[in-house]
């Protein structure tokens, strides 16, 4: 009976098995081959990384077919994300170009997510031939560059872009290679998520089409540079911040019109509700809980009705009942909370 269903219930059965049945299932004929396949490879990392990393999971279901994915353009037809992040130990080592190759064969391919890759002319020349042609989310996280690669001029179509640099972007020139990837996506970037390297944003102004900024400071050295950009874009609908950012004190009122999502410490969110028509707010960790309470407080001068609410708290937040006093007394409209309870680190003394 099983033979009779339809693909997409057959798809929708294999989605909920474990990594090891959808093999088995693969293996049993060639009716339950495809879509079992489709959902093994639909995530495929190149080549396995360290078991300690996010993406672990992903790497056990491609498993011992790995490299035979290149070679099979059947199995490539199925990848819709592709995560290439070599061993640590061999970061400092040439990677196979060979992936970089056959992304013009992944016909299902959107995600595409590089992790501490050190990558060379030929990698970079076949993923911007491959960006120009269709629209894809894109991570580049720790990676290095060729110091005097020039990126193409034909546009590059970029949707969600993320980019980590080290602390030290100079040595491998990662500032340069960001703006010149920005430049040639301007007017396809929705969802921009920067770590450590802000510096780019002193080379651009209005980005037209990008409504969420993610932003992770390590330093105040790209204070100005941000407060900038956020002035130049009012299409802002959601920002993420995490760091120290102390010059939200001098964002004019008149930035982020159209803003409705935040996500930030206690602090800044007195910097970033006022007058703003925003109705989904997370309260990143504090270990103070009267900064909390006040944070929950400044939710009041929100120009829309809040219905979602997201706080990170200490375990150490013994009074929960005192924040969410100030919940109800502050959000009468509020249709949706969450809370995420995090251990307190303490050095301790032996």
């Amino acid at each position: 009976m099983l033979y009779l269903l339809p693909d997409e219930l057959l798809v929708a059965i294999v989605e909920c098995c474990d990594p090891t049945t959808r093999k088995s299932l693969s293996l049993v004929s060639r009716r339950l081959r495809d879509p079992s396949q489709s959902i093994i490879f639909e995530r495929m990392v190149l080549p396995e990384c360290e078991p300690e990393t996010l993406v672990r999971k992903c790497a056990s279901e491609g498993g011992e077919h790995r490299s035979e994915v290149t070679q099979n353009d059947r199995l490539l037809s199925y990848i819709q994300t592709l995560i290439i992040s070599p061993p640590s130990a061999t970061h400092c080592l040439k990677m196979n170009a060979a992936p970089f190759i056959a992304l013009h064969r992944m016909q299902r391919l959107r995600d595409i997510k590089l992790l501490t890759v050190p990558l060379t002319t030929t990698m970079l020349d076949q993923l911007c031939e491959v960006l120009s042609n269709r629209l894809y989310n894109v991570t580049l996280r720790l990676c290095s560059y060729p110091v005097h690669y020039t990126v193409p001029q034909a546009a590059l179509k970029i949707h969600k872009l993320e980019y980590e640099s080290d602390e030290n972007p100079s040595l491998h020139a990662t500032t340069k290679m960001l703006a010149a990837i920005i430049e040639r996506s301007l007017s396809s970037i929705a969802d921009l998520t920067l770590v450590t390297d802000l510096g780019v944003l002193a080379y651009f102004g209005e980005m037209p089409r990008l409504t969420s900024l993610d932003v992770l400071l390590r330093s105040d050295r790209y204070n100005e540079e941000l407060r900038n950009f956020l002035v130049a874009n009012p299409q802002l609908a959601k920002f993420s911040l995490e760091g120290p950012f102390h010059d939200l004190a001098h964002l004019p009122p008149s930035a982020l019109p159209n803003l409705k999502t935040i996500r930030a410490c206690a602090d800044h969110m007195q910097h970033l509700v006022q007058d703003r028509p925003v109705v989904d707010v997370e309260i990143s960790t504090t270990s103070r809980l009267e900064f909390m309470v006040d944070g929950v407080r400044v939710l009041s001068h929100s120009a829309a009705p809040i219905v979602e609410l997201a706080l990170h708290l200490h375990y150490c937040h013994t009074h929960l009942s005192k924040i969410l006093d100030a919940v109800v007394e502050t959000i009468p409209h509020l249709e949706r909370i969450r809370f995420f309870f995090h251990a307190e680190v303490r050095n301790v003394l032996y």
